[in-house]
């Protein structure tokens, strides 16, 4: 039987590969092929939709978003355009606009799944906790199957500290789709989280099978059988912080109260009053400390595992560059006596174990160069790396200073923090250490 589906008009055809292009990394011939396809059409709404991508992809939030709008000026009530401009408001944080968008978008199409997803997404970026649920719950009565919409349900439960809610999704999700990983760890993390151990075992024990070099899956099994890994696996990290990005620091600084980078920096200014010196970052996330600092008569690095967290950190325009690693491959790999200051607030808490951190900091740093970083406050009776519930590592002040001593630091502050942040509303005690290279 002959293939009766229709070509595509050539229109449609040019936006697609425009689209390609865009994909593949290729801006500059994607500008200029759609701005051919502009003189062409100039009415039609797909047209300045493209724009919005190709500006979205170039970093430029304000011009997707005017795009976007132009799209809807072309196309009113046209729900695809309604959904995307709603989701760049709401990255915005001009929630009362995007919320108005998503619902018409809704109500112009309650079927389309990718306008559900866009609408959820627009209610989390907003803030608007019961409307994200809402949304999403009838996403699932509408469309059961639809593992993206199940899974985002559950992932935001267990985010609203509503995990048992979110077992029944993960196990839906597991029963049909019996290797999917990240089912089978939100049914792990749910019964660590209930205590039910043995249950934990036995998810840890499945994921494991499916995986056995798969360093997540080590590290959870070791976490369900009561073990403390000695780092958390990158991956693991790349994925809290890409989905943390946007609301990151509105959620640290408001919301749990984060001064850290604040206080680091005036540490490094009365080091350093002249403002001339050069900082590495680790774990430099949306760019807090060196919004905090300023711009300084050196050059500051920043260094993250994070894509998305990085590109919020850009756009501050202080850092020179970035590099895109973890923490401990790039102590190994900086050359030595490169820095007058290094800085890591809220980081260790994710690697663990500083038996490299520490004399890789003390290799890269210029004589009277100081480290400065942040840690959880382990108690003196407890062990000197400890797992928290939170999946964090705390450390024992004391094991702390004994490692910066031995690695060769001839000053060491330890600075007690009773507030680090918020946690579940209440202080979480930190420590902050300052170190010194010998002169």
């Amino acid at each position: 039987m002959p293939d009766t589906t229709p070509m595509p008009d050539p229109l449609t055809l040019a936006l697609q590969q425009i689209r390609g292009l865009i994909e593949a990394g290729q801006l500059q011939p994607a500008a200029q092929a759609l701005n051919a396809v502009q003189k062409q059409a100039p009415t039609d709404a797909r047209v300045p939709l493209v724009g919005m991508r190709l500006a979205q992809r170039a970093g430029n939030l304000a011009g997707a978003t005017q795009a976007a709008r132009r799209a809807l000026a072309l196309a009113p009530g046209w729900h695809v355009a309604q959904i995307e401009l709603a989701l760049l408001l709401a990255q915005q944080k001009q929630g009362d606009e995007a919320m108005q968008l998503a619902m018409q978008a809704l109500a112009a199409a309650p079927y389309d799944t990718q306008v559900r997803a866009g609408a959820i997404n627009v209610a989390r970026d907003s803030g608007t906790v019961e409307q994200t649920l809402a949304w999403a719950e009838d996403g699932v009565h509408r469309f059961p199957d639809d593992v993206g919409i199940r899974l985002f349900l559950a992932r935001y439960l267990v985010a609203q500290d509503k995990k048992a809610d979110a077992v029944p999704h993960y196990a839906y999700i597991h029963e049909r789709v019996p290797h999917h990983v990240e089912s089978l760890r939100g049914l792990l993390n749910c019964a660590l989280a209930a205590g039910q151990l043995d249950e934990a075992r036995q998810w840890a024990s499945r994921w494991l099978a499916l995986g056995p070099d798969d360093a997540e899956a080590q590290y959870w099994h070791a976490i369900a059988w009561g073990e403390t890994p000695q780092t958390q696996p990158p991956q693991m990290v790349i994925g809290i912080f890409d989905d943390y990005a946007q609301r990151f620091d509105l959620h640290l600084l408001r919301t749990l109260q984060y001064r850290v980078p604040e206080r680091v920096t005036q540490i490094l200014l009365a080091k350093h009053p002249d403002r001339k010196f050069n900082l590495l970052d680790l774990g430099c996330g949306t760019g807090l400390v060196g919004l905090c600092l300023g711009r300084i008569q050196g050059h500051i690095v920043g260094v993250d595992l994070s894509e998305k967290m990085i590109e919020q950190a850009a756009r501050h325009g202080i850092y020179l560059r970035f590099h895109r690693i973890n923490v401990l491959d790039a102590l190994r790999e900086t050359p030595a006596d490169h820095y007058e200051a290094i800085t890591c607030t809220d980081v260790l808490v994710y690697v663990g174990d500083l038996a490299s951190v520490i004399p890789n900091a003390l290799r890269i740093l210029k004589a009277g160069g100081h480290f400065i970083f942040s840690c959880e406050l382990a108690t003196e009776d407890e062990a000197d790396l400890v797992m928290r519930p939170s999946n964090r590592y705390a450390h024992k002040a004391s094991a702390v200073e004994r490692q910066c001593r031995e690695a060769g630091f001839d000053e060491v502050v330890i600075e007690d923090l009773p507030a680090l942040r918020l946690e579940g509303g209440q202080p979480l005690p930190g420590f902050l250490v300052t170190a010194r290279k010998p002169l």
